[in-house]
């Protein structure tokens, strides 16, 4: 059980209501993380954008950031985001062995090595961010990833951990 209630779809005032339907259309359901945060409409609205600027494709593909999401979820032993997280991968058509190598031992994982030089990054940047320094930076650079990809895999970095902290801190259970 969740350390705070949970607003239902069904107790949801109209406003929630609206925001509840955006979120069951991309999910096929309302997951407990934005039910937790139910009394905060304002917060959910916002980490929809959040995610929408950020997960979308750019410099690195949507698919490519998931992963990194998974990685980092793996290290932070988040069961919660790795549940949902490994399903938004089977959508991408990523088998769950793949996916589970993914959480538990991404450098073996059957990606290519340009894309492990990501999941190194976000690997220090989730367990020791104070160590991160321009040679880090510079890995992802002669891996052939432009600046942009590397602002990506920050900002995919930080809002998994974000969204890791606030799974944990609310208790919430899996979906799955």
């Amino acid at each position: 059980m969740p350390y705070v209630d949970e607003i239902e779809q069904a107790a949801a005032n109209p406003e929630l209501r609206g925001i509840y339907e955006q979120i069951e259309k991309n999910f096929g359901f309302v997951p407990h993380f934005f039910k937790a945060l139910g009394p905060m409409p304002e917060a959910i609205k916002v980490q929809l954008e959040m995610n929408a600027a950020i997960m979308g494709d750019g410099a690195l593909s949507t698919l490519v950031k998931e992963q990194i999401g998974v990685v980092v979820s793996g290290i932070n032993s988040s069961a919660y985001c790795i549940a949902i997280h490994m399903e938004v991968l089977r959508q991408f058509g990523i088998d769950k062995p793949v996916s589970r190598k993914l959480v538990t031992d991404y450098m073996n994982a059957p990606v290519d090595d340009k894309t492990k030089v990501l999941f190194r990054f976000a690997d220090k940047l989730t367990r020791k961010p104070l160590d991160v320094d321009q040679p880090d930076a510079n890995e992802v650079l002669r891996a052939g990833w432009s600046q942009a990809a590397l602002r990506e895999t920050v900002l995919t970095v930080a809002f998994f951990n974000y969204i890791n902290r606030v799974s944990f801190g609310l208790g919430l259970v899996t979906d799955f």
